[in-house]
């Protein structure tokens, strides 16, 4: 999986057991230190299904929210790996999670939003 570098957008795709209509919630939640820092599901800005996945995307001010990973260019502070999950709801029997899977987050040499 790729890193998200802060100030910069992230998009990640996730095939999920049953094409995505099938589920009533569907979330993907992205955490750091042990602490939850983006959650995305159904209606939120950056949060799209097709047929067979879901894809998400961070927006810049989203990416500010996490501290920079060990091994970031700029990182003179650094905290730990960024951790990305899905879960998906059909019933009480049928809630599959994924893995939960390792990000590293790095610092953008320009660390400003850019745009409008």
């Amino acid at each position: 999986m790729a890193a998200i570098h802060r100030a910069g957008t992230f998009p990640a795709t996730i095939k999920t057991p049953l094409a995505p209509s099938e589920y009533s919630i569907i979330r993907v939640s992205f955490a750091q230190g042990q602490r939850l820092i983006v959650e995305k599901t159904a209606g939120d800005e950056g949060f799209e299904t097709t047929d067979t996945e879901v894809v998400v995307k961070l927006t810049q001010e989203e990416t500010l929210l996490f501290q920079p990973s060990a091994g970031s260019p700029m990182g003179a502070i650094t905290g730990p790996m960024a951790y990305m999950q899905i879960r998906c709801y059909k019933s009480a029997t049928d809630a599959p999670a994924s893995a939960v899977w390792p990000i590293p987050v790095y610092d953008s040499l320009y660390q400003e939003v850019m745009g409008a």
